[in-house]
């Protein structure tokens, strides 16, 4: 009896341990995301390796009494089974997900891209996914991820306003381009799509702060970084970012009508300083190539949505040629090559590229996941018990949409860095949802 009391101290300890390791790992992840691959790759690698050791610990402590009346089939199923996450709204479409995609590399037309590309990013995100699931079951574990995450956001949006009014960002030295910021990141384009799940996150704190008449200081803090992200977001001029502004003001109010006021003011700000301040920088409105102001033809801005129904095109015309399974992850650039006259370039449309290289298949799972996250996550929002963790579903929605909205017309991703934040956001949407299954605990 005390052998096996110690053995499950034991079991327990090095559970709380991988949770911990976990949690440090993923904290560390969000903060340095923007500014380096490098770091981030590793620390996401720690993760994995927190949340492996983990699931192998269980497998051998369960498996004397778990495998004793199975044969050998059963004993394989069983330790497979070690490594899956906790049960969520999600297992059943991201399982159909990764065996499509996988059968899709297996029929490549480069396999060995193909395997790269799966073992090296997609599984590493999936992955990723899991370790949220496994370790944030509390609310403080989430707070603190989003204390960090919050922290990381403002450093890199305080980066774009002095890229904005000194030229030069200080996070990497880059020089402001044609008037928008990209902060640390490679191009405009991308510090929107990051800005977005940090802006739906704010908005709601900011919304639900000032309700419950939260202290001064921390009200004042929250203002402060939603002004912050709010103009960043302005001076990135990325029409794809503010449609994914728009999308997610949308769906503020959708989950919560109460909600609708102070979402229309954030649509006036966008309707009153954005929109003029597009035309005078990029001479174009957000629809339209051109600005009734500004009559001076560029090459690209020939090409309607700056190129983008030409890419589009092409990536069609992909998809015809494989319809079903696509033609294998990380193809597509060499898919043009066979295409005579083709623009050699990202189709800037996530959803389409996915389709060219997974087929129509894959993009119906993708497609499959994503909905079920939304439909699942709003209906939580009817029945969430705790106020806090409601106002970070609300958020983590509302931000993850607009980024969704915006990756239609982007290759967001296609990103290092943007993939990652996409998959830890599904991650962190997942385990609030999961937070009213968990008994309360401390750590």
């Amino acid at each position: 009896m005390n052998i096996l009391k110690r053995s499950i101290l034991s079991n327990n300890s090095i559970a709380v341990f991988c949770d911990r390791g976990i949690l440090f790992s993923l904290c560390v992840l969000i903060f340095v995301l923007p500014v380096s691959i490098a770091l981030l790759d590793s620390f996401a690698a720690l993760a994995i390796f927190f949340y492996i050791l983990k699931k192998a610990n269980q497998i051998v402590f369960n498996w004397p009494d778990g495998t004793s009346n199975l044969n050998l089939l059963g004993k394989i199923g069983f330790f497979l089974k070690g490594f899956a996450p906790p049960d969520n709204v999600l297992n059943r479409p991201l399982q159909f997900l990764v065996l499509i995609v996988f059968i899709s590399v297996l029929q490549s037309q480069y396999p060995c891209l193909s395997l790269l590309a799966f073992f090296g990013k997609f599984l590493k995100s999936v992955f990723l996914y899991f370790s949220f699931i496994e370790a944030f079951t509390t609310d403080k574990r989430i707070g603190i991820f989003l204390n960090v995450f919050f922290a990381s956001a403002f450093v890199v949006a305080l980066s774009g306003a002095v890229e904005h009014y000194y030229g030069v960002d200080f996070l990497r030295g880059h020089l402001i381009s044609s008037g928008r910021v990209s902060s640390s990141f490679i191009d405009p384009n991308g510090l929107g799509a990051y800005l977005l799940p940090a802006f739906g996150l704010v908005a709601h704190f900011v919304y639900q702060a000032a309700g419950k008449n939260k202290p001064w200081f921390l009200q004042g803090a929250l203002i402060i970084l939603l002004i912050l992200l709010i103009s960043c977001l302005c001076w990135t001029y990325s029409r794809s970012s503010w449609v994914g502004f728009l999308s997610a003001l949308g769906l503020m109010v959708w989950m919560d009508r109460r909600k609708t006021l102070f979402a229309a003011f954030l649509l006036l700000i966008f309707i009153f300083i954005f929109l003029p301040s597009l035309s005078n920088v990029r001479h174009v409105t957000l629809f339209n190539n051109s600005s009734p102001s500004y009559k001076n033809i560029q090459s690209d801005l020939n090409l309607k949505a700056s190129g983008r129904l030409v890419y589009w095109k092409t990536a069609v015309l992909i998809i015809r040629n494989y319809p079903v399974l696509g033609t294998g992850l990380n193809t597509y650039t060499r898919m043009l090559m066979r295409i005579p006259s083709a623009p050699f370039w990202y189709a800037h449309n996530c959803y389409l590229q996915w389709a060219a290289e997974t087929g129509l298949a894959g993009l119906a799972c993708l497609l499959w996941l994503l909905f079920a996250l939304f439909q699942g996550g709003i209906n939580c929002c009817k029945n969430m018990k705790g106020l806090w963790p409601l106002t970070y579903l609300q958020g983590i929605l509302s931000g993850l949409f607009g980024f969704l909205v915006q990756s239609f017309f982007d290759n967001t991703f296609y990103t290092v860095q943007l993939g990652v934040l996409m998959w830890v956001t599904i991650g962190l949407a997942a385990a609030v949802m999961r937070l009213d299954s968990y008994p309360s605990k401390s750590s």
